[in-house]
C-alpha cells in the first residue's frame, strides 16, 4: 500500500524554517490509484524475528533468574510465537534435579530439564499466542545444582553453578498482515512497525532539489514519532522522489513544498483527502 504524506506551503510566514509555515498533509493514496489503498502483496504468511537486545550473560547461583523483552505489531494476526533459547549450562548440572522455566507476562509457559556439554544448547518454546501483548516481557528462571562424583546433590552454592543465556536467544513470528485502512493511525502504525523497517518497506521521500525547510521538516517528520524509527540493522530509508519507484516501499512519506510536489501528486489535489497537522 503506497500512502503519502504531502507537506503544502500556505503562505504564513515562520522564521526557521525559511520563512514557511510548514504543514503536513497525509494524503491516503496509492500508485495510479488515489484515495484507495494499494493492497500490498505479502505472502500468506509472513515471519520475523525479534532479537532481544541482551547481551551473553551468564547467571550464576543454584536459583537463577533473567528477563528479556519483545514486541508484537498490532496489525499481526499472530499463528505462532516462537523462543528460541540459547544457552550452556554448566558441565557439572545434574540434570535430574535442576531445571528452567519460562514465563510470558506473567504465566508460566513451559519448565524443562536443561542440557549439559561443552557447547551451547538451543531449545525452540512455543508461546501462546493469547498471552501476546504489544509489550512482552519474557523470564527464564532456573534451579543448576551441581553434583559430586558419587552423585550426591551439593546442598551449598558453588562456581560451579551457573547458566549462560547467549545473544543468539529471541523470539520468531508466524503471522498474516492486516492490511492498513484510509486511516491515519493505521498508515503510522505500520510504517514504524518492526517488520516495515527492517524490510525495507518505509520510505520517507523529498523533493529532487529538496529545500532547507523540506529537509528541515523531513526531520521533523521522522523526530515526531513515539519511538526511533530503526531495528536492529535498519532504519527508515530517506530518499529523493526520483529514486523512488512504485515497489521501493509499501509506506512513503513525501515532504515537499506544493510547487515542488511531483505531478502525481498535484493533479490528484482535488479528489484527494487531507487531514492537515500543524509542525512545531
Amino acid at each position: 500500500m503506497n500512502k503519502f504524506f504531502i507537506n503544502k506551503q500556505n503562505g504564513t510566514k515562520r522564521s526557521g524554517i525559511n520563512n514557511w509555515l510548514i504543514f503536513l498533509s497525509v494524503v491516503l493514496v496509492g500508485f495510479g490509484t488515489f484515495l484507495t489503498p494499494r493492497v500490498i502483496h505479502a505472502a500468506a504468511t509472513q515471519t520475523y524475528t525479534d532479537q532481544f537486545q541482551n547481551s551473553t550473560t551468564t547467571l550464576s547461583g543454584t536459583s537463577v533468574t533473567a528477563s528479556m523483552y519483545f514486541s508484537k505489531e498490532s496489525y499481526w494476526n499472530v499463528k505462532k510465537a516462537t523462543f528460541n533459547l540459547s544457552y550452556q549450562a554448566s558441565q557439572l548440572t545434574n540434570k535430574q534435579t535442576s531445571d528452567i522455566t519460562v514465563t510470558v507476562n506473567g504465566v508460566k509457559c513451559t519448565s524443562f530439564r536443561p542440557q549439559t556439554g561443552d557447547g551451547t544448547q538451543t531449545k525452540e518454546i512455543s508461546i501462546p499466542t493469547k498471552l501476546l501483548a504489544a509489550d512482552n516481557q519474557l523470564t527464564v528462571t532456573g534451579q543448576i545444582e551441581t553434583q559430586k562424583k558419587n552423585q550426591v546433590v551439593q546442598a551449598t552454592q558453588t562456581p560451579a553453578n551457573w547458566l549462560t543465556i547467549t545473544d543468539a536467544s529471541n523470539v520468531s513470528f508466524s503471522y498474516k498482515l492486516n492490511q492498513a485502512d484510509t486511516t491515519i493511525s493505521a498508515f503510522y502504525t505500520h510504517f514504524i512497525g518492526d517488520d516495515t523497517v527492517n524490510q525495507q518497506r518505509a520510505v520517507l521521500a523529498t523533493a529532487d532539489t529538496p529545500t532547507n525547510a523540506d529537509l528541515t521538516a523531513s526531520m521533523l517528520a521522522l523526530s515526531g514519532t513515539s519511538r526511533t524509527i530503526s531495528a536492529q540493522a535498519n532504519q527508515v530509508q530517506i530518499e529523493r522522489w526520483s529514486k523512488v519507484q512504485a515497489d521501493d516501499g509499501d509506506y512513503v512519506i513525501m515532504v515537499a513544498t506544493y510547487q515542488e510536489l511531483p505531478a502525481i501528486f498535484k493533479k490528484s489535489d482535488h479528489r484527494r483527502s487531507s487531514y492537515q497537522t500543524r509542525c512545531h
